[in-house]
């Protein structure tokens, strides 16, 4: 699953006690397979036949499950949610079951009131059940097709425990068994599901039954099912039928993630020394969004919305054609980890989406090396640091109770920083070892259920010596960062110690982790090594050295006062890596109080205008988390004319146009520096984008969505209503739900009313709703917060009920104001236990931010009064060799939209 947040940059999370350990090795869990159902009944097969009544928004369904009695037992107990039981029968046992139902576990108990003998029985259930309008179990989504005509379509979401809502099953991750699917078609419509189409009957007058070819024997969230007004387009590579499946009208929209398909899979059949085991693989387009995912890896039929796959030229970014590149490699991964071999219980989540966030990104840098994809990473690296530093965090590998504490471990902890785990660990290993490891561990579980100390085993044969597991484990069984301090050595050389960052208290117990590092030298001379808190080095390097060169290890870095004098001077000569990892570093330490906040600022002061565009892009991004951060203040408007002075050459360089030939990072670089001005309130910038605005038919791609992104959020009532008239008009539904939601952009707060009023209404989609009230939580995230728990049984509805609570928590963690404390306590006692993290998560960047605006902004006010009139010097403004004493403030990362 690619997850993306309802909140830009704000990720879901669950909070359980920080770690503390005294020595280089964590506490290992048993590795287990939990199966939550009793163990004494197990699935073979399902045969599953369902009929849809769409516009009812309920379906009919019958399912013969193939089964096995372990051991002796009267009872058989499976999952069900919302599902509606007629007749039941066990092959082999007269009379029916007596049926318990449990809805607050999910679980259907059937009692025959007899022991069953143990061997083989078929379980043949009559059900029904609804159809929703969230992405949860069988849903539909409605659009308006090309002619203007309503149309509904159909597609199912099952991860994590939602299954159980389309038939009764074991809905564990840990029971696989084959699924075989029928649907009742109505004519015209196409059916699809993971396996190609093995028969359709039709019978006099009635519907077509499409009957689908066996799976192979899988997990039940992979299960799929598709129906619609569709069309495929399709070729067939390496023996596989590779296909788009799209709403009628949408095939050339389709060609380039086909094409894309076509390249990664022979990539990743020889990457992973396994072929992809089916005989075909889809890519599915369903109108509209989730307020949870943008993709979902389904075995053999991965589905996605619209804005996830499809390009269309006239409004599409560059940024949109690598983000399909990147989630289809991300998808497409996930056949092999995830699909072929699954974690046994959602613990090990890691296994699956780590893995292919990294896989992701090797193989886009494979095919598109122009890209940078591995500097692209590191934004997402940094929100992981910023939850893994406060309160609120959790291991990678972190206890999940039960099923419905499952989507906590959807955030930037799973995704982001085990990534960058699994990136570490193979520079450390090296490629091909890491490679042949990988490959074990695929072929000896291929089809069965695996545990995180599975894949080390496998890893440590391939590279003997290196320890794999016991490094593993230091990174992924205990939350954290590590921060590696730098000092020049008296007797040379760069001297490393390593102790742990904290953004706030929660983070101040001593904790180890053994960090490879690499140092680069003034010279270039290069050490690589292993540090940890018992083990410190030196690394033979001349000064000014750079600590992480490469910024492949997951840690942070505090350089001495007398390294930074020597290093920050030559910032503009560093690889583009490392000047990122110089500004995100330095406004960590700062912001946590380790630092001056000056070293961050001195670093953006002399930031070269013709800086690579990631770090362009970056810088943007900073200053404008820190502009979020003055609120009102007095100061801002020294702040901003700091900002803009920053920005301004950039922008010169850049211009408002794209030049023939260039990269497509420039295109990211021009829209970041000229939405940051536009929030800076720069007047020439304010007004370009609103002479072009008045010009729709002239604007595409980038353009477009840069002057939209400026005219939103300084939008009067009549730029308001032009917008919202564009949104009516348009009939591209992914266009029209992102320009709904640039209706909650605007920073008057009586235009954030109205936008608020409209998502309620009924001239939106349920799936558009939830999107324009997090945009309103961009610029006034009390006020969204405030409406949408006191409009909550409407939201409620309007969201999957996995993502409820991360929704509500998400709108409420920009604020600025400490009274949102007291709100999201108040949310926590109205959510289950184990979601309680997710508030929590908010809570901490709520406390945090407050400090920082507290203790660091009037730090930013006297370095701006007495430094930023003065013209940019030959060598960065430097901080001096006494240090503040370290201040470590509750804080968040300054404005969630600006990540």
């Amino acid at each position: 699953m690619k997850f993306l947040a309802a909140v830009a940059a704000a990720f879901l999370a669950t909070a359980t006690p920080a770690l503390a350990a005294t020595s280089d090795s964590p506490a290992r869990p048993e590795a287990t397979h939990r199966v939550v159902l009793p163990t004494d009944v197990r699935p073979d097969r399902y045969a599953i036949r369902i009929a849809p009544d769409a516009a009812a928004l309920t379906f009919t369904g019958h399912v013969d499950i193939d089964l096995t009695v372990v051991k002796a037992t009267s009872k058989i107990v499976l999952n069900a949610a919302d599902l509606i039981f007629g007749k039941v029968t066990l092959s082999g046992v007269d009379g029916a079951p007596t049926i318990t139902l449990d809805d607050e576990q999910q679980t259907a108990n059937f009692d025959f009131g007899k022991t069953l003998t143990p061997g083989k029985h078929r379980l043949s259930i009559d059900y029904a059940g609804k159809i929703y309008q969230q992405a949860s179990g069988l849903f539909a989504l409605d659009y308006e097709d090309a002619a203007g005509a309503k149309k509904r379509a159909l597609f199912t979401q099952f991860e994590n425990s939602d299954a159980r809502r389309f038939a009764p099953m074991w809905d564990e991750p840990g029971v696989k068994a084959i699924f075989s699917l029928a649907v009742e078609t109505p004519e015209g419509q196409m059916s699809v599901s993971n396996m190609p189409v093995e028969e359709a009957v039709t019978p006099p007058g009635g519907l077509t039954t499409v009957y689908f070819a066996d799976s192979p024997k899988m997990s039940s969230y992979l299960l799929f099912m598709a129906l619609g007004d569709f069309e495929r387009v399709s070729q067939t590579v390496a023996g596989v039928d590779v296909g788009v499946v799209v709403r009628r009208g949408d095939t050339e929209k389709a060609r380039y993630a086909l094409d894309a398909t076509v390249k990664l899979l022979p990539y990743y059949n020889d990457w992973f020394g396994t072929p992809y085991p089916l005989p075909k693989l889809d890519l599915v387009a369903g109108p509209g969004r989730s307020q949870f995912f943008a993709a979902m890896e389904n075995w053999g039929a991965i589905f996605y919305f619209d804005y996830a796959l499809l390009l269309d030229p006239k409004l599409s970014t560059e940024a949109d054609k690598q983000n399909v590149f990147i989630t289809v490699a991300h998808e497409v991964a996930h056949q092999w980890f995830g699909n072929l071999v699954t974690m046994g219980w959602w613990d090990d989540l890691w296994l699956n989406e780590s893995f292919a966030s990294w896989m992701e990104n090797k193989a886009t840098d494979h095919f598109h090396p122009e890209w940078n994809v591995w500097l692209l990473t590191q934004a997402g690296q940094q929100s992981a640091m910023r939850l893994d530093s406060r309160a609120g965090t959790h291991p990678v590998i972190a206890e999940v109770p039960d099923v419905f504490a499952a989507a906590n471990a959807f955030d930037s902890i799973t995704y982001n920083k085990g990534q960058a785990v699994v990136r570490m660990l193979e520079t450390y290993v090296g490629e091909e070892a890491f490679r042949a490891g990988v490959r074990r561990y695929i072929a000896k579980h291929a089809y069965q259920n695996a545990a995180s100390d599975d894949l080390w085993k496998a890893l440590d044969e391939a590279a003997p010596g290196k320890a794999v597991a016991d490094m593993a484990h230091d990174f992924l069984l205990q939350p954290g960062v590590p921060l590696i301090k730098a000092n020049e050595a008296a007797g040379g050389g760069i001297a490393l110690t390593q102790g742990r960052f904290a953004a706030d208290d929660s983070q101040k117990a001593p904790q180890a982790w053994r960090t490879p590092v690499k140092v680069t030298g003034r010279d270039g001379r290069i050490w690589e090594g292993v540090v940890s808190a018992s083990a410190p080095a030196i690394a033979p390097v001349a000064a000014p050295a750079v600590v992480n060169s490469g910024q492949t290890s997951y840690s942070r870095t505090a350089y001495s006062p007398g390294l930074w004098a020597k290093l920050a001077p030559r910032f503009a000569a560093l690889p583009a890596a490392d000047q990122l990892g110089l500004l995100y570093d330095s406004r960590a330490l700062g912001e946590a109080g380790a630092a001056p906040m000056s070293d961050f600022l001195a670093l953006a002061r002399n930031a070269p205008a013709d800086a690579d565009p990631i770090v362009v892009t970056t810088l943007a991004g900073q200053l404008a988390a820190l502009d979020w951060l003055y609120g009102d203040r007095p100061n801002q408007a020294v702040f901003r004319a700091f900002a803009r002075s920053r920005l301004a050459p950039i922008a010169q360089r850049l211009g408002w146009d794209p030049k023939g030939g260039e990269a497509d990072n420039v295109a990211g670089a021009r829209r970041a520096v000229l939405v940051a001005l536009g929030q800076f309130g720069d007047p020439a910038v304010v007004a370009e984008a609103r002479r072009r605005f008045a010009d729709p038919a002239s604007l595409t791609g980038a353009g477009r969505r840069t002057v939209l992104d400026i005219v939103a959020a300084s939008a009067d009532a009549t730029a308001w209503e032009a917008i919202y008239a564009q949104a009516k008009a348009s009939n591209d539904i992914t266009d029209r739900g992102r320009l709904l939601s640039y209706l909650g952009a605007s920073q008057d707060p009586a235009l954030a009313d109205r936008a608020l009023k409209l998502a309620l209404s009924s001239e939106v989609t349920p799936s558009e709703a939830p999107d324009i009230i997090a945009s309103v939580a961009g610029a006034f995230p009390e006020k969204a917060y405030d409406f949408a728990i006191a409009n909550r049984e409407k939201v409620d509805a309007l969201l999957e009920p996995t993502s409820r609570t991360s929704y509500y928590a998400d709108l409420a963690q920009g604020s600025r104001d400490p009274a949102t404390l007291q709100k999201l306590e108040k949310l926590a006692a109205t959510v289950p236990a184990s979601a309680r993290g997710e508030v929590k998560k908010a809570e901490g960047a709520v406390r945090y931010r407050v400090g920082v605006i507290a203790k660091r902004v009037p730090e930013m006010d006297r370095w701006l009064a007495t430094v930023a009139s003065r013209p940019p010097a030959a060598k960065p403004v430097v901080r001096a060799a006494s240090r503040p004493t370290p201040v470590t403030p509750n804080r968040a990362w300054g404005r969630p939209s600006s990540h």
